[in-house]
């Protein structure tokens, strides 16, 4: 199908080679998301269609001219199709709400794959940078120094700090994240245990599993990012994910280790099932078959099946999805359609892992 090439462009934790990536095995990708609104303007859900358009121009004149940018585009969401819009989401560039559309809503994105900046969203500025693995005081960097770069009056509280939207996010208006696969956690039950303690130790934090749009599970993936923005710095903030991460891992690569000591025959078995059902199945929902493959790169991890480059499970995960795959389509795939094309793409992705693995 023919799609604006904007939609096209990979963010750089899914390209990024792993020699390039400040990563583990186990840490995706890190990012920073930051809210400001411009002072005597009401919200955007409160905004007319002038004053819609005045923010944007407001907003893209002051980022135009900062050189914290270096080369980017920007695209009006109205004006992107239904494909392209679902793309970007798909590949979390931007929000289920903004990808609806609406008068004086504008995506910029940088060449490098790292920041977007989603105007009049919820808030009239929202910057996002999302680097691989993890990297959030590079992320916190840039997202503050084009943040810097809107030279207008900011709507902000000498007490409260900086008001947004949300109410949860009033203060600095900072949200740091991380992207961790936890399989091992999650195959030895140790994540429950881990879970206990986040909610006794890192009370100022969020961890949950991430699911697919069905409300089903759809691989060991957990996102860990701050709750609190209020009287609290960003310093803080990120320090407070970065110590909660280096947990994480650590719990990660222990239950690795268990599994390899104790549960190598048990799990192995698990791990080939997964490789055969991606191999010869031929109809696959996307949490099943992100399940079934996010064993495999554990086994292959582990050295108990064939490697798996990271970078190339990462696109295969983005790609299984509904939008990513209409894309070799003529026309955007039925949802009837969508399982079969998904099945097919990784029994072909196995089987030539199989070949080159015989030769």
């Amino acid at each position: 199908m023919a799609v604006d090439l904007f939609s096209r462009a990979e963010p750089a934790w899914l390209s990024v080679p792993d020699s390039e990536a400040k990563s583990d095995p186990i840490t995706l990708l890190s990012s920073v998301r930051v809210r400001r609104n411009i002072d005597g303007f009401p919200f955007p859900a409160r905004c007319g269609k002038s004053d819609l358009y005045d923010l944007a121009a407001i907003i893209l004149g002051c980022l135009g001219r900062s050189s914290a940018w270096g080369e980017c585009e920007f695209r009006m969401i109205d004006n992107l199709d239904n494909l392209s819009r679902h793309l970007l989401l798909e590949m979390k560039m931007i929000s289920s709400r903004f990808a609806l559309g609406g008068v004086g809503r504008f995506l910029l994105r940088d060449d490098e794959g790292t920041m977007t900046c989603m105007i009049n969203e919820n808030d009239h500025v929202t910057l996002s940078a999302v680097y691989p693995g993890f990297d959030l005081n590079s992320a916190r960097e840039r997202t503050e120094r084009l943040g810097e770069s809107i030279d207008v009056k900011l709507a902000h509280d000498p007490v409260l700090g900086y008001l947004t939207s949300n109410p949860a996010y009033v203060g600095t208006g900072v949200t740091a994240s991380a992207l961790f696969h936890l399989p091992a956690l999650d195959v030895t039950d140790d994540i429950s245990k881990v879970a206990a303690n986040f909610q006794k130790d890192w009370k100022n934090l969020d961890f949950f599993k991430l699911l697919s749009d069905k409300g089903a599970s759809c691989g060991s993936f957990y996102l860990l990012s701050n709750k609190t923005t209020l009287s609290v710095s960003v310093e803080d903030i990120i320090e407070s994910v970065e110590k909660a991460s280096q947990s994480l891992v650590a719990s990660e690569l222990f239950s690795r280790q268990k599994i390899q000591k104790t549960r190598e025959g048990e799990t192995a078995d698990r791990f080939w099932r997964a490789w055969g059902l991606l191999r010869h199945a031929k109809k696959l929902a996307f949490p099943e078959a992100a399940e079934a493959f996010s064993f495999i790169k554990l086994g292959s991890d582990l050295g108990m099946l064939p490697r798996v480059d990271n970078r190339e499970w990462r696109r295969m995960l983005i790609g299984a999805q509904r939008y990513h795959l209409s894309l070799n389509s003529p026309e955007i795939l039925d949802m009837s359609e969508e399982p079969y094309v998904r099945a097919a793409m990784f029994r072909q992705y196995i089987e030539n892992r199989s070949s080159s693995t015989n030769n």
